[in-house]
């Protein structure tokens, strides 16, 4: 008999992620072999100049999936919603976050099976890190492409801070991947040990 297990995720949250997921790795891809130009018009037009184009309009997309991730997270039909994202706000849930990180200095990770006060607030700072970038890329894109009179001591400030957050989702998205194989691997080696 199959036992059928509600998922912890909603198909909405997850295909909000999925999406977020694309957009990141796309723009950090880009990042990685765009020359950014000296100026609107200026510059040499070859594949690096088009990358970073490319980069500055993918980034508005992605803005735009992450404000509604923000939106549909804080609705009351998300699940698990926003509260996993920041368990630390919550007296019970930092008792779990504390053992839960403890275990994972003994190497011991959380279940796959229910939401993890760790994990969530692994993706609430992840979340955090792509909002910022997008932040600093919206204020880039209208100062830069647009000509909004944005001083240029702030854009020069927020360029910094979206380089910044740029490398901190390269650490995010890293350890995301290497804490997927280390799931699969661990429920893999499980189910083979369960099977009969």
């Amino acid at each position: 008999m199959i036992r059928v297990v509600p998922s912890k995720y909603d198909p909405i949250t997850l295909w909000l992620h999925g999406a977020l997921a694309i957009g990141i790795v796309t723009q950090l891809s880009l990042s990685s072999v765009m020359h950014i130009p000296a100026g609107p018009g200026l510059g040499v037009r070859d594949w690096h100049r088009e990358a970073f184009e490319i980069h500055a309009r993918v980034g508005l997309a992605v803005a735009v999936i992450c404000v509604l991730h923000w939106l549909w997270l804080c609705s009351p039909f998300s699940r698990p919603g926003v509260s996993s994202l920041f368990p630390w706000t919550r007296r019970d849930k930092r008792t779990l976050l504390y053992q839960e990180f403890k275990n994972l200095l003994r190497l011991q990770s959380p279940s796959t099976r229910r939401v993890s006060p760790l994990a969530g607030t692994v993706h609430g700072l992840g979340l955090l890190a792509v909002s910022g970038s997008v932040t600093g890329g919206i204020i880039n894109y209208f100062g830069y492409f647009v000509g909004a009179p944005i001083p240029r001591w702030v854009l020069h400030w927020v360029s910094v801070s979206h380089i910044v957050f740029g490398y901190l989702l390269w650490v995010f998205v890293t350890g995301h991947v290497l804490m997927a194989l280390q799931h699969w691997i661990t429920d893999s080696f499980d189910r083979t040990q369960a099977a009969p």
